[in-house]
């Protein structure tokens, strides 16, 4: 290969877009036993669709809690689903994907009111995003060195938030841009090795108890994200004796009201709580 066949494709490959799938979750919550649109699930969705650029298409999902027989559940949970699809496609032209295969969910308190969780309808939305292609990942912009000198002078009690360390759309890992900033946050908990801390996960969005990690497949993803970092930082040697991680879903916002896509990447981040010196 040639110098300048090899300076072309290096130039071409840092400013191709590619095209990935950022998915968001919506919910929609049901009393017992029903399956017709409230007006305010109406309202949720009227909104929703006002919002859809960018958007790809749709998968929506029905859900039933343990109330019932399995058979009334599933009809439950595919009328929910499939109402919701049939009115998203009235307003708007785009693929939509209803999956009524009822899904009961188990819980381990059963009571004659059920579970409101459980009630409801999940609409993921795929968002069609450009991404860059770069060869060398850009170093992290020295505040946050400055950023985190800090820790050491924190209390117990007191926390951090990095909203530096920000994780891609329902998944728990993070942003590429991210990464260069978690070893430099490694590299100084190395050198203080005193400090002990509480690593707290974060998501973006109303969405209930947690978000679903479409990685995991479960309804963790503010503890998925926590156990991530927690994980990494065992792995590069720190003492696991050091820390602990929670996952608090979307309880403690960075930004709120999210009104834009960059509120919620601000959102899907974590902090530190220290709990120790």
């Amino acid at each position: 290969m040639n110098l300048k066949l090899g300076l072309f494709l290096l130039i071409t490959l840092r400013t191709i877009p590619l095209f990935a799938s950022a998915p968001d979750t919506v919910r929609l919550y049901y009393k017992i036993a029903e399956f017709e649109l409230s007006a305010c699930n109406q309202k949720k969705l009227d909104s929703l669709c006002k919002s859809f650029k960018g958007v790809d298409n749709l998968h929506i999902t029905g859900f039933a809690d343990y109330l019932g027989t399995g058979p009334d559940n599933a009809v439950l949970s595919q009328k929910r689903a499939e109402i919701v699809a049939a009115y998203i496609k009235s307003h708007i032209n785009l693929v939509v994907a209803a999956d009524w295969k009822a899904v009961e969910m188990s819980t381990a308190k059963k009571g004659p009111l059920g579970d409101p969780f459980n009630r409801r309808v999940d609409i993921v939305i795929n968002k069609i995003v450009h991404t860059k292609v770069v060869a060398q990942p850009q170093l992290p912009p020295p505040q946050f060195t400055d950023k985190i000198a800090h820790l050491s002078n924190i209390e117990v009690g007191g926390s951090l938030a990095l909203e530096e360390l920000t994780f891609q759309s329902a998944r728990h890992f993070l942003n590429p841009e991210c990464e260069a900033n978690l070893k430099i946050l490694l590299s100084y908990l190395k050198q203080h090795d005193n400090i002990r801390f509480e690593i707290q996960g974060h998501i973006c969005c109303d969405n209930g108890p947690d978000g679903m990690d479409i990685d995991s497949r479960d309804y963790k993803l503010s503890v998925n994200r926590a156990k991530f970092i927690y994980d990494y930082f065992v792995k590069n040697g720190i003492d696991a004796k050091r820390m602990t991680y929670k996952g608090l879903a979307s309880t403690k916002p960075k930004v709120y009201p999210e009104l834009t896509d960059h509120d919620k990447y601000l959102n899907r981040r974590v902090e530190l709580l220290i709990t120790g010196k």
